[in-house]
């Protein structure tokens, strides 16, 4: 599967431990920064194909999902806290010459295993 860099969100934008969700050629992308650190993962939590932003929050290197809890490391996606659910996928990212948060996504579109579901009501 291969990958391309795109052009997300300027780095002075994200605030530290901000959730920023973004669609970017179709895959769910979630940009945060905590203690400096960005991170680029997917918007889908493993547990419930819930979105983890909005309303998730970023703390002590994870990210926790609002829909039931679930808290995912921010390094490497692993489930915390003993609940086995899978992994978080991460996406490589740089930051161009110029300020901007770029991130690899798939070329090919995502399948439905990959696209968070909405909230009802």
């Amino acid at each position: 599967m291969t990958e391309s860099y795109h052009r997300v969100v300027e780095a002075d934008a994200v605030e530290e431990r901000a959730m920023m969700p973004f669609i970017v050629n179709g895959w769910p992308v979630l940009i945060c920064k905590e203690e400096g650190q960005f991170h680029a993962l997917i918007n889908r939590c493993t547990h419930a194909a819930a979105q983890l932003a909005p309303g998730g929050r970023v703390r002590r290197g994870a990210v926790m999902c609002p829909l039931h809890g679930a808290r995912f490391k921010l390094d490497n996606g692993e489930c915390l806290g003993g609940a086995g659910y899978k992994p978080l996928k991460l996406y490589p990212w740089r930051e161009s010459a110029d300020g901007w948060i770029e991130v690899a996504v798939p070329d090919e579109a995502p399948g439905a295993e990959h696209l968070p579901v909405a909230p009802l009501g």
